[in-house]
């Protein structure tokens, strides 16, 4: 025996004593936003998992290809660990990736598949729209990086401006749309990804929907002048895909720095699109003026807090024949 099972052996019997179970964290959903909790495993479950899945789906008549990702975690009893499975099938790639570990909650965090790459090239820039189509180098992508990615940036306040960049990424980035309004300016963004050499080449106009969609939020842009200090009675009318409330606070003093209306995608995590550090946490909710700086409300039962899925139907059939062997 290597000793790297007895070490693994010698854990177990640490850690199950009688009478006492692992706890893992369990979750379900999207691996940016797998809302996590506890579970208190059974005596033959020795394995805290997290199982992650990936699936390209090929893009028809021109269309990008889409990506669809999901994360599982909770106890096991450890059949399929610290593996990673590639099924290509020509119009659908999946991956599927596990690790597990032995101790209580040491299955914590962000988990994705493991996507292999055989060096993609990229074309990279950072401009505008003008500077982005003149002046392209050629960029390896490296690690995970699974995608040719174009991030395209439109500011409204008044007149418009344009922020470019292209580069390598990683697929669940794609098809993302990341929009808010915090009272000035508003900010439209999308995010285009390709899958062969050099493929990102052109520069697609930002689309922008201004209809009102009847949903108001609060808005501020705190300065240090107190902008955000509660009661706020500044709001603005949201339009197009903004159709949450968005609240961003500040830590250890849990003060509001931002407010105002967002898409659907901002409030799954991707906050990057806000320069947020990492001090700083972002809130979403539904329904008019819903942002009142109060985090407590959040979490309520009943919360209109922001959850949605990318799970196809081809995908939960996968993950259903998977889980037979946890």
């Amino acid at each position: 025996m290597k000793m790297s099972e007895w070490l693994r052996l010698l854990l177990l019997c640490v850690y199950l004593a009688p009478g006492r179970s692992l706890t893992c964290i369990w979750c379900s959903g999207s691996p940016y936003n797998c809302q996590e909790s506890t579970q208190l495993c059974t005596l033959n479950q020795t394995s805290c998992m997290s199982q992650a899945f990936t699936i390209v789906e090929a893009g028809q008549g021109g269309q990008p290809d889409s990506v669809s990702e999901w994360t599982y975690k909770g106890c096991s009893q450890g059949l399929v660990c610290n593996e990673s499975v590639y099924l290509d099938l020509g119009f659908r790639k999946s991956y599927i990736s596990s690790q597990c570990c032995i101790t209580d909650m040491c299955n914590k965090g962000t988990y994705y598949a493991r996507v292999p790459v055989s060096g993609l090239w990229c074309q990279a820039c950072e401009g505008n729209n003008v500077s982005c189509a003149a002046n392209l180098t050629s960029l390896r992508c490296a690690g995970v990086q699974d995608r040719c990615m174009t991030i395209q940036t439109l500011y409204v306040n008044g007149s418009s401006s344009n922020v470019v960049y292209k580069g390598c990424g990683t697929g669940n980035l794609c098809g993302r749309r990341l929009e808010y309004n915090t009272g000035s300016p508003r900010v439209y963004s999308q995010v285009s990804c390709c899958g062969s050499n050099n493929c990102n080449q052109g520069v697609r106009p930002v689309t922008v929907d201004e209809s009102p969609n009847g949903i108001q939020c609060y808005a501020c842009n705190e300065t240090g002048k107190g902008e955000c200090r509660t009661p706020i009675t500044s709001t603005v009318a949201c339009t197009g895909n903004m159709t949450s409330c968005l609240d961003v606070v500040g830590f250890p003093r849990g003060n509001t720095l931002m407010r105002g209306c967002v898409s659907g995608d901002v409030c799954w995590g991707l906050s990057a699109s806000l320069s947020l550090q990492a001090s700083q946490k972002l809130y979403c909710c539904q329904g008019n003026l819903c942002n009142t700086g109060v985090v407590s409300s959040y979490f309520k039962s009943g919360s209109s807090t922001v959850h949605r899925s990318l799970m196809g139907g081809a995908l939960l059939g996968l993950i259903g024949g998977l889980r037979t062997l946890l």
